[in-house]
């Protein structure tokens, strides 16, 4: 995001900026051939490969540590105790302290990974403005592009607030400065509006693209994400917007593990899944394993081992009986987080975290857990075909390479209860999730004493609705904007996250992140105002 980046003379060198694999990669490319840049943009052929490129640069900037990093620090997840404890300011992403400052390492790494791919996205937007050949699939491109640029500014809003609009038809006015508010998430809705009414219900082989099941979905989200002071925030339209899912002919999948079965990608229940292949993984079974399995069961090769960056908090994986999330019966709980660690003949006591296992030799040893990495861990994740029994020869958890169901049907259906039960329609909304959300948690079968009654109150549907959320998709990507959307982040995590709790020093302004030092000081667009309210900001270039 630096002040003077080029948009405009990319011709035919976008095509090969945008077939860098990382959305790190830097993107402002110099152009070679002898094509103008008119002549360039005036071709599909030559447009369409941008697009494509979008998908895998988005799919990047959720690949790996930096994809999990705004994970940490919610009511959900956090880091494992061994992470905290030796990782620098990385701890700051949890604690809330002192360590998340605008010198964070790790703040500029969810920074700087997204804003080349909103660069992208808005040249591919500028690209297809200059077109004039087929109408029809040009606007399905710029739908395409719009989504993805809405997307990533929805993300970046939620977690920076006022952030710059990049809109190359209007660099003249906008500058490369922060952006007020309303403006910000103006343009989110007005790019997610563009992507309803020119993307296709579907595409023939090619799963990765956004289709306008997705671009309804996040235009609803957008409805009820907006900061209420920009007077955008609007259930009623949110809701219509879950409608028009509706209409689409998604369903639920009558088992919820088959969610999360590498065997069965791309289920009626995706509306946009991150596609992810052992030879293209994210790399995520690395962070959300167990260190004890890791070391002590062969290392890389088993299955559910890694390095405990990214752990459920205990009010995520607890009964409700222990003060935590699950109920008796709710069959997510199995499937989502990993209680049992046995492996093979290796057994676990998870009592007194001990580990017995058999050597080469057939001996038998032990090793016992001294902090929290027999606790249990993230399972949605795992990927059988990495563990070195698999017989498919990948034998390295680092590998995982399993899709990703980043908006799902499920979503949209606890959102629409949600927006109804904002607008007065309680029992429908209870009614709703009865029928859909925990009528298939329980198998189908959902016990009179787990249904939810139809006279509760306004207050106590918000409540429930946001453990549900937690249930439904947890460790997806959604729990942190859903905090901040609700107003409920400071309390929950306070309460809920161990380091936090601990540390006892977060306060409201910890629901943004602070602009990275690096930002302000080198961009020409920004000045130490723009950082925001409650961090520190050098003023030395």
């Amino acid at each position: 995001m630096k002040k003077g980046i080029k948009y405009t003379a990319y011709a035919m060198a976008l095509s090969i900026a945008m077939s860098a694999t990382s959305c790190s990669d830097f993107l402002e490319v110099n152009p070679t051939g002898s094509l103008t840049e008119e002549q360039a943009f005036e071709k599909i052929e030559y447009i369409e490969p941008l697009v494509l490129g979008l998908y895998k640069s988005y799919r990047g900037c959720k690949t790996g540590r930096n994809g999990l990093m705004p994970y940490l620090g919610t009511d959900e997840t956090q880091q494992g105790n061994y992470q905290l404890i030796s990782s620098g300011d990385q701890a700051g992403m949890d604690k809330y302290n002192g360590q998340l400052s605008p010198t964070s390492q790790q703040v500029a790494a969810i920074w700087n990974n997204r804003w080349p791919v909103v660069v992208s996205a808005a040249k591919v937007v500028y690209a297809l403005s200059m077109t004039t050949e087929d109408p029809k699939r040009a606007g399905q491109l710029l739908g395409e592009a719009s989504f993805v640029r809405g997307l990533l500014m929805f993300e970046l809003s939620m977690h920076w607030g006022k952030i710059p609009i990049v809109d190359i038809a209007r660099d003249e006015e906008l500058g490369g400065k922060i952006q007020p508010l309303a403006d910000v998430w103006e343009a989110i809705i007005n790019d997610f509006k563009k992507a309803t009414e020119t993307l296709p219900t579907s595409y023939s082989g090619e799963p990765q693209r956004a289709t306008v099941g997705a671009a309804w979905a996040m235009l609803g989200k957008a409805y009820m994400a907006a900061p209420e002071e920009t007077g955008l925030r609007d259930f009623a339209k949110a809701k219509a917007c879950f409608e028009e899912v509706d209409k689409l002919g998604y369903i639920l999948l009558d088992d919820f593990a088959d969610l999360y079965d590498y065997n069965k990608p791309n289920s009626k229940e995706a509306l946009f899944e991150l596609q992810y292949t052992n030879k293209d993984p994210n790399y995520w079974q690395w962070d959300t394993g167990s260190r004890a399995v890791c070391d002590w069961f062969g290392g890389e090769g088993t299955y559910f081992g890694g390095w405990d960056f990214l752990v459920p908090t205990p009010f995520a994986y607890k009964t409700v009986e222990e003060g935590g999330i699950w109920e008796e019966g709710d069959t997510r709980s199995e499937i989502s987080i990993r209680y049992n660690f046995d492996y093979y003949t290796n057994l676990y006591s998870g009592d007194e975290k001990v580990f017995e296992w058999v050597t080469p030799d057939m001996s038998k040893t032990t090793w016992t857990g001294t902090t929290d990495e027999l606790d249990p861990h993230i399972k949605k994740f795992e990927d059988y075909r990495t563990d070195r029994f698999s017989g498919l020869g990948i034998n390295s958890m680092y590998y995982t390479g399993k899709n990703h169901p980043f908006i799902r049907y499920a979503d949209v259906v606890l959102l629409h209860a949600e927006c109804m039960n904002e607008l007065g329609q309680t029992a429908t909304a209870v009614n709703l999730v009865n029928d859909k959300i925990r009528t298939r948690a329980w198998a189908g079968k959902l016990p009179d004493e787990m249904k939810w009654k139809t006279s509760m109150s306004k207050e106590e549907f918000r409540e429930k609705i946001m453990d549900e959320r937690m249930r439904e998709l947890c460790f997806e990507g959604w729990r942190r904007i859903d905090l901040v959307r609700t107003g409920m982040f400071v309390k929950l995590v306070k309460e809920r996250n161990r380091w936090a709790k601990e540390s006892g020093t977060i306060q409201e302004f910890h629901k943004l992140y602070p602009i990275p030092d690096m930002e302000i000081k080198t961009n020409e667009a920004f000045s130490p105002e723009d950082q925001n309210p409650g961090y520190i900001q050098s003023t030395g270039k």
